[in-house]
């Protein structure tokens, strides 16, 4: 009985957790910058993300890699916030909290979580580097090092080395992910800081950005906040419209196999994803999850936990993609006779749904665990902060911040079905055999 009063509540949970139960507000200031505030007074703490419509998908010959130096840039100083080494870390740590950011193809996040009396500060702070960044030759010289250390490190390690190597034959010229966001060592090593601040101007200013607070806060004070320190910033002209884009079936990979120096095998699968946006771009990242990535997926239980025929199955899919690109699933076996026949089950268990779809159980106890997951991640700042975030950045609506859970909800074995005929079939799904160097 305990255990099904248990479940019944757990039910109920999943049930009620269709939103997030919190005031959720928003202004725009003068200038562009738009400001979105969920009171979750449950602690004592407050999550504050600044997300920038900037990407690696942005930059251009000569400056490739600036976009992710920048994310390094940010955290060395500016004018009213200065000093030795990384100052924006050491000002966040004295206050107790946590900071740090990422920059994907698409964007640029940073984010602290500190206790609530420090947002205005952590305002003022974010605020003076948008509008007052140190760009000079030391803090050049000193991040374009750390982020060539970075590169050192990946061609050290021998599955980076090799999708480093793979990532040159993937996309046609001009493609916004023609390079991979690390960018290239001598582009960044000739950065000058006069690429740095037109890049910095061009892209750093409040009409190409938004701010998230998560936490135990009020909108009207975060507003004021706003207002006082982003206020007086003034917009820039706004940054190129989004690129035009080959269609991604027109892509002509070329590769079909590779060596490298470490002694497995690998069946690379490249299939070609529909950018968000498109009518088919939920239904393909279900698809992607049911079949190769979910630890729990038809291909990792059949040839990873029971049938022992490899070591696993990295998948690399961008999941908040806005252009069309490759998705790829790498099945990393050992490097053994008779590896066919896991091509053999990959080809089976795709046709399997290209002719019959997908079984709707399997679909129905996936979502089941993401409303178990969008339950619980109510519970944290930065969870529900990068659930706003992600729907103002893609919809320019955080009120769509549950269109992924009520999307999938819609699609059925059919659904699934067309995707596999569609993106899956053999003329459109490519495979690179990579093998270990022959002594």
């Amino acid at each position: 009985m305990k255990n099904k009063l248990v479940l019944m509540c757990f039910s109920l949970l999943v049930l009620n957790a269709k939103a997030i139960e919190y005031p959720i507000k928003s202004t725009v200031l003068d200038n562009g910058l738009k400001v979105i505030v969920c009171e979750k007074n449950t602690n004592q703490m407050a999550q504050v993300e600044v997300w920038y419509r900037v990407g690696s998908k942005d930059e251009w010959s000569g400056v490739r890699g600036m976009a992710h130096m920048f994310e390094h840039m940010m955290f060395r100083g500016s004018k009213n916030f200065n000093g030795e080494g990384d100052i924006y870390i050491k000002l966040i740590d004295k206050m107790g909290g946590n900071v740090n950011a990422y920059t994907t193809f698409d964007r640029t996040v940073y984010h602290e979580e500190v206790q609530s009396q420090h947002v205005e500060k952590v305002f003022e702070m974010e605020a003076d580097r948008m509008a007052n960044l140190i760009l000079d030759q030391k803090v050049l010289d000193t991040e374009r090092q750390v982020v060539g250390e970075e590169l050192r490190l990946g061609e050290n390690n021998w599955y980076q080395r090799m999708s480093a190597e793979r990532y040159k034959h993937l996309y046609p010229k001009d493609h916004p992910y023609q390079v991979d966001v690390i960018g290239f060592l001598p582009e960044i090593t000739a950065f000058t800081t006069k690429n740095c601040q037109d890049f910095f101007d061009k892209y750093y200013s409040p009409n190409n950005a938004f701010i998230v607070v998560t936490g135990n806060v009020k909108a009207e004070d975060v507003f004021a906040y706003a207002k006082k320190y982003f206020g007086v910033i003034k917009k820039q002209l706004p940054p190129n419209a989004k690129k035009q884009e080959p269609d991604i079936f027109t892509y002509n990979m070329d590769l079909e196999e590779m060596n490298i120096d470490f002694p497995v095998q690998i069946y690379s699968y490249m299939v070609p994803a529909p950018a968000f946006g498109h009518t088919d771009y939920y239904a393909f990242n279900l698809f992607s999850e049911l079949m190769f990535s979910n630890p729990n997926s038809i291909l990792n239980t059949n040839i990873v936990m029971n049938g022992n025929l490899a070591y696993q199955i990295a998948s690399n899919v961008d999941d908040s993609r806005l252009y069309n690109n490759y998705a790829n699933y790498d099945v990393v076996m050992q490097a053994a006779m008779g590896n066919a026949k896991v091509k053999k089950i990959i080809s089976k268990e795709i046709n399997d749904v290209i002719t019959e779809g997908m079984d709707q159980e399997l679909i129905d106890n996936y979502i089941k665990s993401l409303e178990a997951q969008s339950t619980f991640g109510k519970y944290s700042n930065s969870n529900i902060a990068f659930e706003l975030g992600f729907a103002e950045y893609y919809y320019h609506d955080y009120n769509e911040y549950d269109a992924k859970l009520v999307t999938y909800k819609k699609i059925k074995g059919e659904d699934l079905k067309a995707i596999a005929q569609t993106y899956f079939n053999p003329e459109k799904l490519k495979s690179i055999n990579i093998k270990p160097v022959m002594e």
